[in-house]
């Protein structure tokens, strides 16, 4: 009788557990795709170079629009061969990093959201950008300066695979732009997850390159790459408001709040343009006024739930780029009777997280059936 009453007492305290703990992770069989027969850096290179997607049109006429594809210039790249500056080395921290973590290769596998095709993790520079530096010596360089232009761009993007030649490129070095990072995969019985190491940060109030030496878990979440979270804490969210301030280049400006009933208002100020391929019109439709929905259950409980995941009563009240002409964001969260969180971010550089919500609220304009 005392064995049978510590069997059945085990037995509850197993069931207690199976009930608190997440539902258990299966991992998802290997799909075949062209990414896993990728085994060396020049079969990734002419597979990353050939990529259609995604792609920009620019109309220089009536009659012709050049295709630029984002992967046409880009040169995979191990972290170790990068020299940016003649001068001294600007990535010399990153180097080290990497170097400590055995990051030595420009591409690595894994299947990130756990849907059964190999995703690549790719390092390289997209060529996007030039800086001129003076050289001593130099028989490349330029004017009574000596002035060499090289490119400083420092790019680690997840090509995320999805079957049937369905590649979508997500950027992990958004944020900094220029900056280099170290990425790392990590495999949990949870999936994977990738560990952003960034040495240096550039302080905007200051205008100075600080060392840091931050290490940002990314994992895949709502579509995108966003800051993982081991402790989530649920808000009773009440109300959200998110305003989108105009720029002198002309960003789209306009109000979208959502209540916790899905009552939706949408007030569309300036250059709200309906059109994703508007760089190809010369008269893209611009929406203006205000208008009303109730939001789909399946974009309400996405903007809810990734608002929740990122445990925003912790996220720093502001962001600054220090850019002039960039976008401005205000994201106010009325939540547990009345508390309220005010985001303010000019140039959404704010967190990857915030970055992903940012456009599910300009998706949010032509998504629903504003009335």
């Amino acid at each position: 009788m005392k064995y049978l009453t510590s069997f059945l007492l085990f037995l509850v305290f197993v069931n207690c557990q199976k009930k608190e703990n997440k539902p258990e992770f299966i991992k998802a069989e290997i799909i075949p795709s062209k990414i896993d027969s990728l085994n060396s850096e020049k079969e990734v290179q002419a597979f990353v170079k050939k990529l259609k997607h995604p792609f920009y049109q620019q109309k220089i006429s009536e009659d012709s629009v050049i295709v630029y594809r984002k992967f046409e210039e880009f040169e995979l790249k191990k972290i170790s061969e990068f020299n940016r500056n003649c001068e001294y080395d600007e990535d010399i921290l990153t180097k080290q990093i990497a170097a400590s973590l055995k990051i030595n290769k420009s591409f690595y596998k894994s299947d990130f959201d756990n849907n059964g095709y190999t995703d690549l993790l790719i390092i390289g520079d997209s060529h996007n950008c030039a800086s001129p530096k003076g050289c001593e010596n130099c028989d490349e360089c330029e004017g009574p300066e000596k002035l060499k232009y090289i490119s400083c761009d420092f790019s680690v993007y997840s090509l995320m695979n999805f079957g049937n030649d369905s590649i979508n490129s997500i950027d992990l070095n958004f944020i900094t732009q220029s900056l280099s990072l170290v990425p790392k995969i990590i495999d949990t019985e949870l999936g994977s997850f990738i560990e952003l190491h960034k040495p240096q940060e550039y302080n905007y109030e200051n205008r100075k390159l600080e060392i840091v030496n931050k290490t940002i878990p990314l994992i895949y979440k709502y579509g995108t790459f966003i800051e993982r979270n081991t402790k989530n804490k649920e808000h009773e969210i009440e109300n959200i408001e998110f305003i989108a301030d105009g720029c002198v280049a002309g960003c789209s400006e306009f109000i979208i709040s959502i209540d916790s009933n899905r009552n939706g208002k949408f007030n569309a100020l300036n250059y709200n343009w309906f059109d994703k391929d508007f760089s190809s019109d010369l008269e893209p439709n611009d929406i203006d006024g205000e208008f009303k929905t109730i939001v789909s259950t399946e974009h309400f409980n996405e903007i809810y739930g990734i608002i929740n995941y990122l445990d925003f009563p912790n996220l720093d009240n502001s962001y600054y780029s220090g850019a002039m002409h960039s976008s401005s964001v205000a994201l106010k969260i009325t939540f547990d009777g009345g508390k309220i969180k005010t985001i303010k971010d000019n140039g959404l550089i704010g967190t990857y997280g915030l970055n992903r919500v940012y456009e599910m609220f300009y998706e949010l304009r032509f998504n629903q059936e504003w009335k």
